[in-house]
C-alpha cells in the first residue's frame, strides 16, 4: 500500500501538529529576538555616538579657547590639545581639526589676541586688542605636528625606505584638505617629504621660507599669487596633478631641480627675482613659462621635456638658442610614453 495511503493513529497525528506548531513559533520568537536584539544594540550604538561627540566637542571648545588666549604658551598647548584629538578619535574628526589649526594659521594672529572664533578680540571702545606674546612659537608648533602627520612613509624604486612613518596609519593628515590660503607665515615652512593626497590650496599664501624638497602632491596643488619671501626649496618634489604657479613672486631663489611635474605646470607670469633652478626636472606634459620677470638666468641643465608636448610650451622671455632644438640651453626632449611603457606605466594622456 502506497505510503500515502497509510492511516496514522489520530493521537500521533494530532501529537505531530503540535510539534509542528511548536517549532513554528519557536522559529517566529528567535527572529523577532534576534530583530529586537539588534535595534537594542543600534540605539546604544547611537547613544554611545552621540555620548562621545558631547565629549570631543567640549574638548574641542576647552581647546579653541586655549588658542583664544593672549599667552603663546597657552595657545601652544591647545595646539597639542587638538592633535591628541585628532589622533584619539581620528576618523573625521581628523579633518576637523586641520580645518581649526589652518583657520588659525590664516587669522591676523601676530598681532591680535584671538577669541574662541579665531576673530581679534576688541575692548569695550572697539579697538582691537594687541596680543601679549609673540605668535612665532605657536606658528612653529602646528606646523610641527602637520609636519609630522604628513610624513607618510614612502620607498623608492629599490625598496629603500626615503620617508620614514612616525603615527599610525589612520593618524595620518595626508587625505585631509589644507587650506591655507593667503595665510601669512613668520617661520620656515617644513614640510620636506610630505604627502599630499588632496589638493593643498596655497594660493596668495605669504612664505619667509617655504621648504618642500621631496614632497609628493597626488593631486594638483595651487600656489598661485603665492610670496616667498627668500628660498623656496622644491627640489624632488612630485607633482602628480597640475602644479599652478601662476603669478608667484619668488623674491629669493626658486629651486625646482629634480622637480616632476606629471600633468601641466603653470608658470605664467611669475616673478623670479635671483632666478630659478629646474636641473634635472621634469615636464611630462605642458608647461607655461611665458610673460616671466626675472632679473637672473634660468638652468635648465638636464631638464626633460615631453616631446609629444612641443607646440604646448611658451617660453616667452626665456631665450631659446638656435642649436637647442627648440628648448632653452641645457634642456632636452624625452619620450615619456616610451619609457613608460618600458616600466608598465601609463603617460598622463
Amino acid at each position: 500500500m502506497p505510503f500515502w495511503q497509510l492511516k496514522l493513529d489520530p493521537k500521533k497525528q494530532a501529537e505531530n501538529i503540535v510539534k509542528i506548531a511548536l517549532t513554528l513559533v519557536g522559529g517566529v520568537g528567535a527572529v523577532a529576538y534576534l530583530v529586537i536584539k539588534y535595534q537594542e544594540r543600534q540605539q546604544a550604538g547611537r547613544a554611545e555616538k552621540r555620548e562621545k561627540d558631547r565629549t570631543v566637542d567640549t574638548k574641542v571648545q576647552a581647546a579653541i579657547n586655549q588658542l583664544g588666549s593672549d599667552k603663546a604658551s597657552t595657545r601652544i598647548a591647545g595646539v597639542y590639545a587638538l592633535t591628541d584629538i585628532a589622533d584619539t578619535y581620528r576618523g573625521g574628526y581628523r579633518q576637523r581639526v586641520v580645518d581649526i589649526l589652518c583657520g588659525y594659521l590664516r587669522s591676523d594672529r601676530a598681532n591680535y589676541a584671538l577669541n574662541e572664533l579665531g576673530q581679534p578680540v576688541k575692548n569695550a571702545s572697539g579697538h582691537l586688542v594687541k596680543s601679549g606674546d609673540s605668535d612665532e612659537a605657536v606658528e612653529s608648533t602646528i606646523l610641527s605636528v602637520m609636519h609630522d602627520r604628513l610624513r607618510k612613509k614612502r620607498k623608492d624604486k629599490t625598496g629603500k625606505t626615503i620617508v620614514r612613518q612616525t603615527v599610525d596609519d589612520d593618524q595620518l593628515w595626508c587625505d585631509c584638505e589644507f587650506d591655507l590660503h593667503e595665510a601669512t607665515f613668520h617661520e620656515v615652512v617644513d614640510l620636506t617629504y610630505s604627502t599630499f593626497e588632496c589638493v593643498p590650496n596655497f594660493r596668495g599664501t605669504k612664505f619667509e621660507h617655504g621648504d618642500f624638497h621631496g614632497t609628493h602632491f597626488a593631486g594638483n596643488a595651487d600656489f598661485g599669487w603665492a610670496h616667498f619671501a627668500s628660498i623656496a626649496d622644491f627640489r624632488g618634489a612630485d607633482f602628480a596633478g597640475n602644479a599652478d604657479f601662476g603669478w608667484a613672486d619668488f623674491a629669493g631663489v626658486a629651486d625646482f631641480g629634480g622637480a616632476t611635474f606629471t600633468r601641466d605646470a603653470n608658470f605664467d607670469k611669475v616673478t623670479f627675482t635671483l632666478g630659478a633652478y629646474f636641473t634635472g626636472a621634469e615636464f611630462r606634459a605642458s608647461a607655461a613659462f611665458s610673460v616671466i620677470r626675472s632679473q637672473l638666468s634660468f638652468n635648465f641643465e638636464a631638464c626633460k621635456f615631453n616631446e609629444r608636448f612641443r607646440d604646448a610650451y611658451e617660453w616667452r622671455p626665456i631665450p631659446i638658442p638656435e642649436d637647442n632644438d627648440g628648448l632653452p640651453a641645457g634642456a632636452v626632449w624625452k619620450d615619456f610614453q616610451e619609457e613608460d611603457d618600458k616600466d608598465g606605466g601609463t603617460t598622463t594622456r
